[in-house]
């Protein structure tokens, strides 16, 4: 986490913060650098989480931890103090299917969250479905394609009804400090599929999600949908090989359709079957009118270059 984020978008540490109280919901990856940021302009935070050994590590940077199965166990003191809530749960997983959680504890979360300014959902580009290669912004018809994609609208829409001052961020594919392919691609059997035509993806670095979430934070907007992504899509196969290069990492093996479908997994293929660029120019105009991270050029130099050190 780069450590002037707190202050970028004229975000700044003051009394006046010492009394919020951001809530995340699933502190995970995204969370927890969410987490480190407030911490810093004075936010008290909660985190919750499933997995204890996971909540003694959110305490160690000063997360309030909250072991819970699901969020409607929270304590009722704990939501009349929440000011600001980030819900990054992921889809309920099992073995034949996934559902999206929010659709059976928002409306109970929803009349407790009494002094709640603000709240974030974080969802994902896989919302829109395949566009056949074309630019999406926040006004494209979602028609998604798989159940993924398919539970995370139901996810958002009920953020987007529960009478709560809500919006929703669609989040490229995440990457950034400890979660990036760098490894598995020195270990040199990447694969990875050349579609004709080419299938375009999006991707957003960590940082880069935090200081929008920030820059809502200062500037809310109620039932607003954002799309983060950085300014270059970029077909998947391109990707890693100019990645790999980036790297002096062997060059990932490339496949055509047929053999991805024979050796790749078909929840490895759906990540990419969709063919879509996302546009980030409400981003640009409402949040961030610059990136820190552009594309993954720079955000893998910078990974690099931290590791290094």
């Amino acid at each position: 986490m780069r450590n002037d984020l707190s202050h970028a978008y004229n975000i700044q540490a003051s009394k006046n913060h010492m009394n919020k109280h951001l809530l995340i919901l699933g502190c995970g990856y995204v969370g927890t650098k969410l987490a480190k940021a407030c911490l810093e302009l004075g936010f008290q935070v909660s985190g919750t989480t499933r997995n204890k050994e996971h909540a003694h590590a959110l305490k160690e940077i000063g997360i309030s931890p909250i072991i819970i199965t699901s969020p409607s166990d929270i304590n009722v003191a704990i939501l009349e103090q929440t000011t600001h809530l980030v819900d990054s749960i992921p889809l309920t997983r099992n073995a034949n299917s996934m559902a999206a959680s929010q659709t059976q504890w928002l409306t109970i979360l929803a009349p407790k969250l009494q002094h709640l300014t603000w709240a974030g959902y974080l969802s994902t580009t896989g919302v829109y479905g395949d566009a056949v290669g074309a630019w999406v912004d926040e006004s494209y018809d979602c028609q998604p394609s798989s159940p993924r994609g398919i539970e995370r609208l139901k996810a958002e829409q009920a953020w987007l009804d529960s009478g709560l001052y809500a919006e929703v961020f669609r989040l490229a594919g995440i990457y950034g400090p400890e979660r990036n392919i760098i490894n598995r691609l020195h270990a040199g059997d990447y694969k990875a599929v050349q579609w004709n035509p080419p299938h375009y993806s999006s991707r957003i670095h960590v940082d880069d999600i935090v200081a929008a979430l920030l820059a809502a934070m200062q500037s809310p907007r109620s039932g607003r949908v954002v799309n983060i992504a950085d300014d270059l899509p970029l077909p998947h196969a391109e990707y890693v090989q100019q990645v790999a290069a980036i790297l002096g990492a062997p060059a990932p093996i490339i496949l055509n359709p047929k053999e991805g479908k024979a050796q790749l997994s078909a929840t490895a293929l759906s990540f990419f079957s969709d063919n879509k660029r996302i546009s980030n120019q409400r981003l640009h105009d409402e949040l961030l009118p610059t990136l820190h991270y552009p594309s993954f050029k720079e955000g893998m130099l910078a990974i690099l270059n931290h590791k290094e050190n």
